[in-house]
């Protein structure tokens, strides 16, 4: 609001004497209340505003005390609260295997079922998937059926690759690869996505595998070679052969009658003096004869611990296996 102030002039002492009463009775008020906006009354603390602004500021301190230490720290020192992570969802096995059987049922369904009984295929099929469907007049005959892994693609989606033997024009049975997309929901219903696909088959890629170099010491040969003779052939006992901590026994019945060591490597690099602890991995490949004459070739690993001699500790560990022995002279 503009306030217009008059210029005041020397007044006359008889007439305008009650002009100046008036004046300061309609200046004091606006003067006052200038003054006072200006210049608060910081000399009095007990003014009510002041009270109020006690008791609020011990409000928010109580509140907080009330709450807990940790939202007082966080008040005082600004701390952020901890970041949000979101959950991991892990595929449930159980769900998985439900899904590997299906596929499986409805791969063979699907190579089984002659012209008429495309109803038996289609019963099987989400609405809307399949609905052409038209098969031959004579069933493909198969062997068996192997799903593989289940791999959920997204919530309520899967995709299963099954493999199938089947016979070929000369008789022999190949293995075709057949994929299927398959639907879940959570209220147990479970249908296939579309009709089975035929698929190459997996392949190995650029995967190798390190066999090392052949071990020479003797002590380790010997070892490994009862070892394998006494679990695969039954001459000789597994026990003293092998750590104190496994668990180790024979295979029964007896397959074979005789082996021998085909190769015998490792990775690692095996110690001149080898120390109490010390580990060793080994690759090994056995050919052993059966009773009838047959042979076969078998791999293994096999983990060795030192104490006072070389001893076998595990077969076929799943464990990392050491990269280097841990104590002995390394030669």
């Amino acid at each position: 609001m503009l306030t217009l102030w008059r210029k005041k002039t020397a007044p006359d002492p008889e007439s305008d004497a009650p002009d100046e009463a008036a004046s300061t009775e309609r200046d004091t008020p606006a003067d006052e209340t200038r003054e006072s906006k200006a210049e608060p009354d910081l000399a009095h603390g007990w003014t009510n505003g002041e009270r109020l602004k006690s008791i609020a500021a011990t409000g928010v301190v109580v509140g907080l005390c009330l709450t807990g230490p940790a939202a007082l720290g966080l008040h005082f020192f600004g701390s952020d609260p901890a970041p949000q992570t979101a959950a991991v969802e892990v595929q449930d096995p159980a769900a998985s295997q439900r899904v590997s059987e299906f596929a499986t049922s409805f791969v063979t369904q699907y190579l089984t079922a002659a012209r008429g009984q495309e109803d038996q295929v289609t019963a099987m099929l989400a609405q809307g998937a399949g609905r052409r469907l038209s098969l031959p007049e004579k069933p493909s005959p198969i062997g068996a059926a192997t799903p593989g892994e289940a791999v959920q693609t997204s919530d309520g989606s899967w995709v299963v690759t099954v493999a199938v033997d089947q016979p070929s024009e000369t008789g022999a049975a190949i293995r075709r690869y057949w994929q299927v997309p398959v639907l879940t929901d959570e209220a147990g219903g479970i249908a296939a996505a579309g009709l089975p696909s035929l698929v190459a088959a997996p392949t190995a890629g650029d995967l190798e595998v390190d066999q090392g170099d052949a071990i020479n010491d003797s002590a380790v040969q010997d070892t490994v070679t009862a070892f394998m003779q006494a679990y695969l052939t039954g001459q000789g006992e597994v026990a003293p052969l092998t750590a104190p901590e496994s668990s180790l026994s024979a295979v029964q019945p007896t397959p074979f009658q005789e082996l021998s060591i085909s190769s015998l490597t490792t990775t690692q690099q095996l110690p001149e003096e080898p120390a109490e602890g010390d580990l060793l991995r080994a690759q090994i490949s056995v050919t052993a004869t059966a009773a009838d004459g047959g042979s076969a070739r078998l791999d293994y690993t096999v983990e060795l611990r030192y104490r006072d001699r070389w001893e076998v500790a595990a077969i076929n560990p799943t464990t990392a296996g050491p990269t280097t022995t841990t104590t002995g002279e390394q030669s």
